[in-house]
């Protein structure tokens, strides 16, 4: 329309309803067309060239089309100098043919009021009705005067007035649009440059509340016209006056600061409120905005703040509804309610964001490209959009939105990234299978949601089936992560407003339940009891539960009902755990990382799908999909999702108990959650490890003086000996390795080599370890043979064969079958995915449990031996000395190695510590009982110490725990003090027939 010759920047913000609204502003017969998109809750400003204002009576065929493919808001913006006006645009469909026109008066001579009529895509006839005095073409036209118009499709036409147009009246024959304002000449403050969009009279109403602008301090207009004649009742506060329209006539009545007023009337009339403006030192410009009926009152709007002013939401609503009021997802507070004298209606007022003004405003919300979302859950109310800045002002009515319901909106940051991020690629019209995905589920979701009637759950869960078999959730490799992450958490938000807004549309349902190929569904619909409530409600989604208090779900409930859903997945585990667990980057605990989901995935909500405080627990029955192991550990998870990574997180959750079938979950939030199992490890520990490397140095010292004694010293060589140093070789290396080489990780292959290694050191001292008892059994089971025959066979037949040959068949076994099994990303050793742990720990326990047999039936032919033997060798003195080399011979064998198995439940640490001692010092004990005890080697430390050696005939010996037994052909055992045999009280000498 028409300015006041100054420069001027016209725009459209847009508003958008739904996700990924495609948008098109476009000027006939202009070369202007910009396309955008807009997400949910996003408003996008589209600047539009200067050359669209309108000067003087003209015909235009420049008419500003905006069309998108879902629902929108529009509001019209002329950023003038020092006189901005703002308008909502209706839609098409509410367009009419019929209208009257209301101008504000002035007292300005520069000023002239003035209208546009403007057709939609089809030629159209329009008739003006002059009421006043406005001119066209070339003559003036005064009250009583017919004008036709022919208008072509998107063509416009504007008439200036040279006087008041009130009261003219406009019919077509196709639905067209109406603009009615103001020129004016820029003089500050004098300038009255307004303009609005009015109603046809098929959508007048019969009754109005106007409520006052915050910062006015003088008196207001409010125009009342009627299109036919009709008896209006006006009350301002408490007085009331009643008055007769005629047809065609507009009544104009003033509106006084902090009055709110009620009209009302038999038949429909239009209602259009005129701020006049304050003059200085606190000056504001004039506006004129429709003021909506009460018929037409929305459970929600969506409102624009516009920049640099200090924007207010006046709002109307029921007396008794107003607590339920939510802005921006949160609840109103602090609103002061006025009573609107007449009605059950009251009126408050809410800051929304400050302009840079002195004065202090309460409320501030932090201005951005968003609007702000209004909304009651039940009770339609009026909400109206104003604002005041140094010599400015503008206030439009709140845009309704009648066809959406925000209860099926995800807008948390995270998604609200995703969503940019696609309507970006849709823009540039490129194609992405996430974004097709994200594309696919809201249209479902805003479809499901936009329905007025009662929708069954099995109706909401049906379509979700092929998202969650979609190929973008099952998608390999690192790249798609961040997409399937995104994928995963959107579908899951998505399919809790779906449920909770089915329950809550099927209010005569209280319970209601489906299951599908791909989930399980309960939803329960509570009222809130009027007092305390200490019920439990159990939902169940097939084989999993959840127990939540009535206490949480009606903590914030101002509604008539409350809504709780359950939701299990039957496939979503197997997604998410590929996707995520075994691939060693989530930005999880270290403790995760070798875990496996042992559990369907399930979610809770309540509510409205909100994030709220939970005032107590919420318990979470989860059945295993495998039986729990005893050394398996539970953990309950919830699944998070930040800055586009989505991983497993255990803070908020406990497990309150667990069994090999079932876990109990109690969690103090509600989410996602699922089940994860894994191995008890136990908890790295600076101490541990200072007692393994202490530990592990004194055996290597101890270890090293074995070997070079069992080569050095000739006259203790034999059988025995040859093994006891194949295994200080074996377990000298291995303790070696692993001292300096088990936490390389950084480089996976050299990692894996060393894993192997190790695998192969270990094995072979067990091996010999398995030797050593065969080797005792065999010799001690030889005193009770009277054909006694040299076991030279063992050494040179079987020996060294099996020694080194069964660990190397192992390992290579176990390389070919899962190559992959070696390193892991701690420490180079087995790894613990698909049992590959037990290619170690199965021949381990295998010798660990023939040991201890060797050794109880060696011990058993031993006490029935020596209890025949002469009383000089039988009775010994020195009992505390066998009883120790009895149970050093348990640690040489490897027996205490079992200790590791008892890991487990509260005394793993104990546990721990008492393995890694007693095992760190396996080198310790060889070489205390084969060396320090054995008096051969003791004689043979003195030569060496004195500078002599003496030779001496080499006996054939054997230890109980590496004692020495001599004997003969003859069957004359005796004793000897040698090795780690029991001795004598005198030490009685070998003795040879």
């Amino acid at each position: 329309m028409d300015d006041c010759g100054n420069s001027s920047q016209f725009e459209v913000q847009i508003t958008g309803y739904f996700a990924f609204t495609s948008v098109s502003v476009s000027i006939s017969n202009y070369q202007f067309d910009k396309k955008i998109m807009v997400n949910w809750g996003e408003m996008v400003r589209v600047s539009l060239p200067e050359s669209v204002g309108i000067k003087g009576t003209t015909n235009f065929s420049n008419v500003v089309l905006v069309k998108a493919d879902k629902d929108i808001s529009v509001v019209s913006v002329s950023n003038k100098h020092v006189s901005p006006e703002t308008t909502v645009l209706y839609p098409v469909s509410s367009l009419g043919n019929e209208h009257y026109i209301v101008t504000p008066s002035t007292e300005s001579l520069d000023s002239y009021p003035e209208f546009s009529v403007m057709t939609y895509q089809e030629p159209n006839s329009v008739e003006v009705h002059v009421k006043g005095k406005l001119h066209y073409l070339i003559q003036d036209n005064s009250t009583g005067s017919r004008l036709t118009i022919k208008l072509h499709a998107f063509q416009g036409i504007q008439f200036q007035g040279i006087g008041d147009l009130s009261g003219t009246r406009i019919v077509s024959e196709k639905p067209v649009a109406i603009l009615v304002g103001q020129r004016c000449f820029c003089n500050n403050t004098k300038c009255n440059h307004v303009f609005e969009q009015l109603l046809p009279v098929c959508s007048w109403g019969t009754k109005y509340i106007v409520p006052p602008l915050p910062w006015q301090k003088v008196d207001e207009i409010v125009y009342i016209t009627a299109s036919r004649n009709t008896t209006v009742l006006y009350q301002l506060g408490e007085q009331a006056e009643t008055v007769t329209l005629a047809g065609g006539s507009v009544l104009q009545r003033p509106v006084k600061p902090w009055i709110p007023v009620y009209i009302s009337a038999n038949v429909g009339i239009q209602v259009v409120f005129y701020s006049v403006g304050a003059p200085l030192p606190n000056s504001s410009h004039a506006f004129l905005m429709n003021v909506p009926d009460v018929a037409s009152y929305c459970q929600m709007y969506s409102i624009n703040a516009q920049e640099g002013f200090e924007n207010f939401a006046l709002m109307v609503a029921n007396t008794a509804e107003t607590g339920a009021i939510i802005l921006d997802n949160q609840p109103v507070r602090d609103v002061v309610w006025n009573r609107v004298p007449g009605t059950e209606f009251v009126w408050g007022m809410r800051t929304l964001v400050p302009a840079n003004r002195s004065h202090a405003v309460e409320h501030p919300l932090v201005p951005a490209n968003r609007s702000h979302a209004v909304e009651h859950p039940s009770s339609p109310f009026a909400l109206l959009s104003v604002g005041t800045a140094a010599m400015d002002s503008y206030g439009i009515p709140g845009s309704c939105r009648k066809n959406v319901t925000f209860k099926c909106q995800t807008e948390t940051p995270q998604i609200q990234k995703q969503l940019e991020m696609c309507k970006d690629v849709f823009l540039k019209g490129n194609n992405s299978e996430f974004c097709s995905f994200v594309n696919l589920t809201i249209v479902n979701l805003e479809t499901m949601c936009a329905q007025d009637r009662a929708v069954s759950l099995e109706d909401f869960a049906g379509p979700f089936g092929p998202f969650l078999n979609s190929s973008t959730l099952s998608a390999g490799g690192n790249e798609n992560k961040r997409e399937v992450a995104s994928a995963v958490t959107f579908l899951l938000q998505s399919v809790e407003l779906a449920a909770l807004t089915a329950a809550l549309k099927s209010p005569e349902m209280k319970t209601q339940n489906v299951t599908t190929e791909s989930m399980a569904i309960e939803t329960l619909l509570v009222v809130p009891a009027a007092g305390p409530c200490d019920e439990v409600f159990r939902l169940r989604a097939l084989n999993e539960t959840m127990d939540i208090h009535c206490d949480t779900v009606t903590k914030a409930a101002t509604e008539d009902s409350w809504a709780v859903a359950f939701i299990s997945y039957f496939t979503l585990d197997s997604i998410i755990d590929k996707r995520f667990l075994k691939e060693g980057d989530l930005m999880a605990d270290e403790k995760l990382r070798n875990c496996h989901l042992n559990s369907r995935v399930v979610s809770g909500a309540v509510g409205d799908g909100r994030l709220m405080n939970l005032s107590k627990p919420v318990n979470f029955t989860l059945r295993h999909r495998q039986a729990k192991k005893e050394e398996e550990e539970a953990l309950c998870v919830h699944w998070k999702f930040i800055a586009g990574r989505g991983f497993w997180a255990e803070d908020g959750c406990t497990v309150l108990h667990t069994n090999s079938t079932h876990t109990i979950c109690s969690c103090d939030h509600l989410s996602s959650f699922a089940l994860l199992m894994g191995h008890t490890e136990v908890e790295e520990s600076y101490p541990l490890t200072i007692v393994t490397y202490v530990g592990l140095t004194l055996s290597l010292l101890c270890l090293l003086l074995a070997i070079l004694t069992f080569l050095l010293c000739r006259s203790i060589r034999n059988i025995s000996t040859s093994i006891h140093l194949q295994l200080c070789l074996c377990l000298f290396l291995a303790n070696l390795l692993f001292l300096t080489a088990v936490t390389r990780t950084s480089i996976q292959v050299v990692c894996a080599v060393i894993a192997g290694f190790l695998h192969y050191l270990f094995l072979a001292c067990f091996t010999w370890m398995f030797l050593e008892g065969l080797h005792l059994f065999l010799t001690v089971r030889n005193l009770k043979v009277v054909n006694y025959t040299s076991t030279s066979w063992f050494k040179k037949r079987f020996m060294y064969p099996f020694g080194y040959g069964f660990p190397a068949l192992v390992v290579v076994i176990s390389a070919a079958l899962n190559p992959d099994g070696y390193g892991t990303s701690k420490h180079c050793w087995l790894s613990l995915d698909r049992g590959f742990r037990w290619s170690f720990l199965g021949p381990v326990c295998a010798i660990i449990l023939i040991n201890l047999t060797f050794f109880l039936v060696t011990l058993w032919i031993l006490r029935d031996k020596l209890s025949s033997l002469n009383e000089d060798v039988s009775t010994l003195k020195d009992t505390r000395l066998l009883t120790f080399k009895a149970i050093a011979q348990l640690f040489i064998l490897g027996c205490t190695w079992s200790l590791g198995l008892f890991q487990v439940s509260s005394a793993k640490m104990v546990m721990a510590y008492l393995f890694t001692i007693v095992n760190s010092l396996q080198g310790v004990f060889i070489f205390l009982v084969h060396c320090l005890l054995n008096r051969q080697v003791r004689e043979e430390y003195r030569r060496w110490i004195k500078g002599t050696r003496k030779s001496s005939p080499p006996t054939q010996t054997f230890s109980l725990s590496r004692s020495t037994v001599t004997t003969s052909t003859k069957m004359a055992p005796c004793i000897t003090g040698c090795g780690m045999g029991w001795e004598g009280a005198d030490g009685p000498s070998p003795t040879k027939s």
